[in-house]
């Protein structure tokens, strides 16, 4: 190779090549050399090389030389010697210097190959300015645990400095048991591979100098440095967190208890889709539901079945997702069952980003006040009514008055008209002013000023004998049911103002109807648990006999609900209808100590509810005899009173006990009191729905293979064919003879043992 071409490879080089004689003196020089030092190759050759030295190495290099050339000691002589340059500037610089002997016909050179660490060094700055301003702690150990850094954010965190633990053993930063087991951690880790210790985010406690310890999290890495492993950990102080978390959970404690107190709200969360995730107290005392009952349970049980039917409870979600909130009054539904008018806002609950995260619920009950608003509505009410019955009543009397003068004075010119055209034009007079006459009743009986006459009587036996008189009434197209309770009180009342209230509210349900539809008429004992607030009156708390009538008509709403008794008022046409009906109804039940209500739902239907005071000790079931259980025992069914009544003087000449029954739902109730019944007998054609046949079916599937004897004033053979399901063969017919009678019981009862 020439010298022009080893001149080219050696200016061309990364790295600096310098070429020095024995003496010291500088032979070659490349061009990286002058980028290192700021030299030029003019400055520098032929001069010593310790000018390219700073102190004290730039003194001490000419006896280096000195040396070697004596001894042969070859302290200059290496691979990778970190040293210390000067530039021309007179700043210094790092650089790894590579130095190898060169002999040529006896004379020697030596030959040095530099390589900059000013960039390495930079980063190294750089990397320990970082380790030394971290925030969390950093400390680096070796294979046997020796710590070798430990940055000042670790000598804050464990109050050590670095020369308590530099060359130590990292297991004095531990408590126990981890303190002990680290070491073998490490060998396990040398020895098998397998990373325990190895990774991001493991929590553990650390040891302060003081002994104290603290939650930290830890992440290590692994790297080798020559050949060793290393170890570095990255120490996250957890105590802030935990004294922050633990702020929180008692923040949150205290706010549990806090809601668990209110005792008279329902506050809980849901979630987005509205399942439940708390329940306090008030929630609990609420709706029924424990705790672990309802959470992770959907709130849409709270709700009434139709409320369910037209998903108002997602309607109320969408709106509280839409609006921010939700806020009504509504029913809702206890675990019992029972209803209570709530007040509801529900609240959107959403994080910083929007994001929904779920919901609040603030439930309170408002039946009270609800029923205090109704029981205002009620005295307005009756205050009206009061108004509207002192009004009529004075004018009905007034009235009266004119009238008994014009028909008293038409009847005294009756004596002396004899012509036919004037004792009929009379008589025409006589009739209308009669018409006013009843109006001017029933006026009276709106004010509660009419002429009662109340006596003791049982308003089942009342109804039962209304039944063939409203069915001509009312017409074929409509269905009465009876449907009453057997074991009711008397009552004291005018029994013909009560049969005039029922009919009067037939007719209307007939209209409501339009001719053709289901009357359910029914009785039952209710106790009135609230004063009730009438007009001049409240109706007191205490038991009353409830005579309900049900249609199936069309129903009305509230507003025109609200005034169906006020005299005169009316919806249907003119000249079908005085309006004066059912303020004849109100004023006669008002009157008679009792108070009467209305519920009506458009296309539903509408059910009149007439309640009289109870005659509490004098019950149905009070005045029948005790069974004598020497006697047997017949249930004896017929809708005909004086039918039922014979027949019952019948049976007992025959010396049977007997429990009469006017409808076979009567002769079920009868069944119902467990009374040991020896033979079922039953007319076959009975109103009211269910038959003598069917009545009988249902008899036997509540006690199987209980007698039945029927009774029949036009039974054909269809109805024998039935009746033989029953082991009958024959059917007693009407009128039945007591010998008949007789013979068909003892040959049942004889059949059945």
């Amino acid at each position: 190779m020439n010298d022009d071409l080893l001149q080219a490879v050696v200016d061309t080089a990364i790295d600096g090549l310098i070429l020095i004689e024995a003496d010291g003196r500088v032979a070659l020089y490349n061009a990286a050399c002058e980028r290192l030092f700021g030299y030029s190759r003019d400055e520098v050759l032929g001069r010593n090389v310790s000018m390219l030295m700073p102190e004290p190495d730039r003194s001490a290099h000419d006896g280096y030389i000195g040396r070697y050339r004596s001894t042969g000691e070859k302290r200059i002589i290496g691979v990778g010697r970190e040293v210390m340059g000067r530039r021309k500037d007179g700043t210094v610089f790092p650089f790894e210097l590579a130095v190898g002997e060169y002999s040529r016909d006896g004379r020697v050179m030596f030959v040095g190959v530099i390589h900059d660490l000013s960039k390495y060094r930079r980063s190294e700055e750089r990397l320990r300015k970082m380790v030394e301003t971290a925030i969390d702690g950093m400390i680096l150990i070796d294979a046997r645990g020796t710590v070798k850094l430990f940055n000042p954010a670790c000598e804050k965190l464990f109050g050590y400095g670095p020369e308590e633990v530099l060359g130590r053993n990292v297991s004095m930063l531990m408590p126990e048991p981890d303190r002990s087991a680290h070491d073998g951690y490490l060998r396990h880790h040398l020895t098998t591979g397998e990373e325990r210790i190895i990774g991001i985010g493991r929590e553990v406690m650390g040891r302060r100098k003081d002994g104290s310890v603290f939650p930290f999290a830890l992440a290590v890495g692994r790297f080798d440095e020559d050949g060793e492993p290393m170890f570095v950990g990255v120490i996250h102080d957890l105590t802030q967190t935990r004294r922050s978390q633990q702020r929180r959970r008692e923040s949150e404690a205290r706010f549990r208890l806090l809601v668990d107190a209110i005792t008279d709200y329902a506050i809980f969360l849901m979630d987005a889709e509205g399942r439940v995730l708390t329940w306090n107290t008030g929630a609990q005392n609420l709706t029924g539901y424990m705790p672990e009952e309802i959470i992770g349970q959907s709130r849409d049980q709270f709700y009434a079945t139709d409320a369910r039917q037209v998903h108002q409870p997602a309607e109320a979600l969408r709106i509280a997702t839409e609006k921010g909130r939700y806020v009504n009054e509504e029913w809702r539904v206890r675990k019992d069952g029972s209803k209570f008018w709530a007040s509801v806002m529900i609240s959107a609950l959403r994080a910083s980003d929007g994001e929904l995260h779920g919901f609040v619920n603030i439930t309170r009950d408002m039946t009270e006040r609800r029923q205090a608003d109704e029981l205002r509505d009620q005295l307005r009410q009756a205050q009206k009514m009061e108004a509207l019955g002192q009004l009529t009543g004075g004018i009905a009397h007034d009235f009266n008055n004119l009238l008994a003068v014009i028909v008293g004075n038409l009847e005294l010119l009756s004596d002396q008209v004899k012509a036919d055209d004037g004792s009929r034009l009379i008589e025409q007079a006589l009739r209308n002013a009669e018409r006013g006459a009843e109006l001017t009743r029933r006026l009276l009986a709106f004010g509660r000023q009419q002429q009662l006459k109340p006596v003791r009587f049982d308003v089942n036996d009342l109804i039962s004998g209304m039944l063939d008189m409203l069915r001509r009434t009312l017409g074929a197209g409509v269905t009465i049911t009876p449907a009453l309770e057997l074991d009711v009180y008397m009552v004291e009342a005018d029994p013909n103002q009560l049969e005039n209230a029922i009919l009067n509210i037939a007719l209307n349900a007939r209209d409501a109807m339009g001719g053709s539809g289901t009357l359910t008429i029914r009785t039952a004992v209710t106790h009135l648990a609230e004063p009730r607030m009438m007009p001049t009156r409240v109706a007191p708390v205490g038991t009353y006999v409830m005579i309900g009538l049900r249609d199936t008509g069309s129903g009305m709403p509230p507003d025109i609900a609200a005034r169906v008794f006020e005299p005169f008022f009316t919806t249907k046409e003119v000249g079908k209808g005085s309006g004066l009906g059912l303020s004849m109804v109100y004023g006669f039940t008002v009157q008679s100590g009792g108070f009467v209500e209305v519920d009506s739902v458009p296309g539903t239907g509408t059910e009149f509810r007439l309640f009289l005071p109870a005659l509490e000790g004098d019950r149905l079931s009070a005045r029948r005899p005790e069974h004598d259980p020497n006697r047997r025992l017949v249930l004896c069914v017929d809708d005909n009173p004086d039918v039922r009544a014979t027949m019952t003087a019948l049976l007992g000449s025959l010396g049977f006990a007997v429990l009469p029954a006017a409808t076979a739902l009567d002769a079920l109730q009868e069944l119902r009191r467990g009374l040991p019944i020896d033979l079922l007998l039953t007319d076959i054609q009975m109103p009211g729905g269910m038959n003598g046949i069917e009545l009988a079916d249902q008899v036997q599937a509540q006690k199987p293979g209980l007698p039945v004897l029927f009774m029949s004033g036009s039974a054909g053979n269809e109805d024998i064919r039935h009746t033989r399901y029953f082991g009958v063969s024959e059917i007693l017919a009407k009128p039945v003879r007591k010998a008949e009678l007789a013979q068909a019981i003892k040959r049942m009862l004889g059949e059945a043992s």
